[in-house]
């Protein structure tokens, strides 16, 4: 809690970026480019939820009420920011690609 976080690269995270610019150099009708980006953007999305739903657990482990606040607030950011990108999906991106 008085540390900082280091230096420490998370080779999953760094994994799921790579996807998201191989998508990017793909080509692909637009329609099917943003399903494939809502896709790659909800894995990073669910490896946050997990990351942050972890560290909360931690935290109210140790008895640091306060961590466990904010953590909970991003979490709930999180989880927020995936249910969003299932609507846009499901509303019209989804659709949208499978008709190219």
């Amino acid at each position: 809690m008085d540390g900082s976080p280091g230096g420490h690269k998370c080779k999953a995270m760094e994994g799921l970026i790579e996807e998201g610019k191989e998508i990017l150099k793909e080509d692909s009708e637009p329609e099917t480019l943003d399903a494939a980006l809502i896709c790659a953007a909800q894995k990073v999305e669910h490896y946050e939820i997990a990351t942050y739903g972890c560290l909360r657990e931690y935290a109210r482990v140790l008895g640091h009420d306060e961590a466990v606040a904010i953590l909970e607030e991003t979490l709930n950011e999180e989880k927020a920011a995936d249910l969003r990108l299932s609507e846009v999906a499901e509303q019209w991106v989804n659709s949208a690609a499978m008709e190219n």
